[in-house]
């Protein structure tokens, strides 16, 4: 379901209008109507308020069922600030704000350069998964990985 379907029905099913909705998100019914309409997205900090208002997970806002996934360095998007940005302000929901902003990735890094900067990560990862792969193991099973997402994926 995209972004703006879901932004009206949660406004439906919570019985507001734009404007009580735009009143309890601090913008413009205008903003509302952006959004509902899928002319703009709301910024980060939006989404935040909108997450913490109507107890939703950014993800749900994104209009995805599993946790959603930078499709650059396979980042798990979990939280608003993890969202990267357009150029007119709004989140992106396929890159984080690491890899992506203002539009644009912020690095020119080869898919070879982004599975040795996720290693970095490796010994934390395999803390909060409760796996145990070997720098050889996770560079192979990454190189699989990213090569599926969208700025590696090869038509």
């Amino acid at each position: 379901m995209e972004m703006k379907t879901v932004l009206a029905d949660l406004r439906s099913k919570n019985g507001l209008t734009q404007d009580e909705m735009a009143d309890r998100l601090l913008v413009t019914r205008q903003a509302v109507s952006r959004w509902e309409n899928g002319k703009t997205t709301p910024n980060p900090e939006s989404l935040k308020l909108i997450s913490k208002e109507f107890n939703v997970s950014i993800n749900e806002l994104l209009g995805g069922e599993e946790t959603a996934i930078c499709q650059s360095c396979a980042m798990s998007l979990r939280e608003a600030e993890d969202l990267g940005t357009e150029p007119d302000g709004g989140v992106s929901g396929e890159f984080c704000s690491h890899c992506y902003q203002n539009g644009g990735f912020t690095n020119n890094r080869t898919m070879e350069e982004m599975i040795e900067e996720n290693l970095r990560y490796l010994d934390e990862f395999n803390a909060e998964n409760g796996s145990h792969y070997s720098e050889d193991e996770a560079r192979a099973i990454l190189g699989m990985h990213l090569a599926t997402l969208k700025r590696w994926k090869k038509d």
